[in-house]
């Protein structure tokens, strides 16, 4: 709002001058020359930013020009392998940082629980249990590495996570075609990650697709992962379970912001960053849910039905034959998989990613734990082609 104007010499003399000893001043008026040069030096800014790109993305990485230039407009480009590419050239895209310009993790640092003080209770974080050993990954390190290689005792995995669609799933890094290290590619698919196998060297790293759970391009295309067992849950829960648990050092070589969680922002609506091809509106965008198979039969659940809840409760299900139980926490509103039976597998999805890659899925529905294996009707789905024509 503008102040009172101030008092004219030349106004009617029956109003009183001001009573101080301050001088009077004239408001002055932004000059037209004053907007032009900022309109022209945003400008500028603007262009400048555009054809050094490669320089800022560079000091934003920590990383070299040279590093940061290997961002290409395809993987071909890149310098990726895509012999075989099972996806449309046209829907795997850059996600706008280069080659490992999200640094995967290998031979990661670990803490204690006592010295894990930059934890606070209600952060999220990726758990595994392997030969009676517990490692706690924390989500607000895995926002700016996407996937750690580890290793306890026999077993070798991975802990991948893409905040962009909340997935979060665990492999076994022991292929079929031998040991994977991976990468992250910088491309996406259905705004999902796409690792990489960088074992390899230049142009023999092939593409590996997060939620499709196999290879996509290059010398092990279509090669399938085995999942294992990985929970999401909370700082307070997975400390009280497992007291002796390892956490992910923040000592990771790379200097990062890992107080807060990067994503918060994103986190905080419904809007997309990237497009997908199917699209369903039963629930929202990212609905965080827990999505099993058994053979080709799968399921997803949303954590929300179970919010009715007020005490941890076990749900006995049933999925081509496979018996497993769910676990839900009102307190972390978390939900686990216990005492599954063999070939049961999981992950875990914002809706949108999952109903993406798997439209055809179960959508369980059941309000009380007692409707065994309630599942919704599904509904006609709207692809990325009708959604652009609406």
């Amino acid at each position: 709002m503008e102040s009172s104007p101030q008092h004219d010499s030349n106004s009617n003399p029956e109003v009183p001058e001001p009573l101080t000893d301050e001088p009077t001043t004239q408001r002055s008026r932004p000059q037209k020359p004053l907007l032009l040069f900022a309109v022209l030096g945003i400008s500028f800014a603007g262009w400048y930013g555009w054809n050094h790109r490669a320089e800022i993305v560079a000091v934003c990485l920590n990383q070299s020009v040279a590093q940061a230039r290997g961002t290409g407009s395809s993987p071909e480009d890149a310098g990726f392998n895509i012999k075989g590419l099972t996806l449309p050239n046209d829907q795997v895209r850059s996600g706008g940082v280069p080659k490992d310009g999200i640094p995967a993790l290998t031979n990661p640092k670990f803490m204690t629980v006592a010295e894990a003080t930059f934890m606070k209770p209600a952060d999220r974080l990726a758990g595994v249990v392997f030969e009676g050993q517990a490692r706690a990954y924390p989500l607000k390190i895995m926002d700016m590495h996407e996937a750690v290689n580890d290793k306890i005792g026999e077993t070798s995995f991975v802990v991948t996570y893409c905040p962009l669609c909340d997935s979060l799933a665990v492999y076994d890094r022991k292929g079929t075609g031998g040991e994977i290290e991976f990468g992250i590619s910088g491309f996406l698919y259905n705004s999902n990650v796409l690792l990489y196998d960088r074992t390899g060297s230049g142009k023999t790293d092939g593409l590996w697709s997060q939620l499709m759970s196999q290879s996509v391009a290059g010398p092990r295309v279509k090669e399938k992962l085995i999942t294992l067992p990985v929970e999401l849950t909370t700082w307070e829960d997975w400390k009280q379970r497992y007291p002796q648990t390892q956490v992910l050092s923040t000592d990771t070589g790379h200097p990062r912001d890992y107080q807060n969680r990067a994503y918060a922002g994103y986190f905080s609506n419904d809007a997309l960053m990237f497009d997908v091809n199917k699209h369903d509106d039963r629930l929202p965008n990212k609905t965080p849910l827990l999505g099993i198979w058994a053979g080709d039969q799968k399921r997803a659940y949303p954590v929300a039905t179970f919010a009715h809840l007020t005490e941890v409760t076990k749900i006995e299900q049933e999925l081509a034959g496979k018996n497993f139980t769910l676990v839900y926490n009102p307190n972390g509103k978390t939900l686990r998989v216990v005492n599954a039976d063999q070939d049961v597998r999981w992950m875990y999805s914002f809706w949108f990613a999952w109903y993406a890659f798997y439209p055809e899925a179960e959508l369980y529905a059941s309000a009380t734990a007692e409707n065994k294996n309630a599942v919704e009707t599904k509904q006609p789905e709207t692809t990325l082609e009708t959604k652009k024509k609406q």
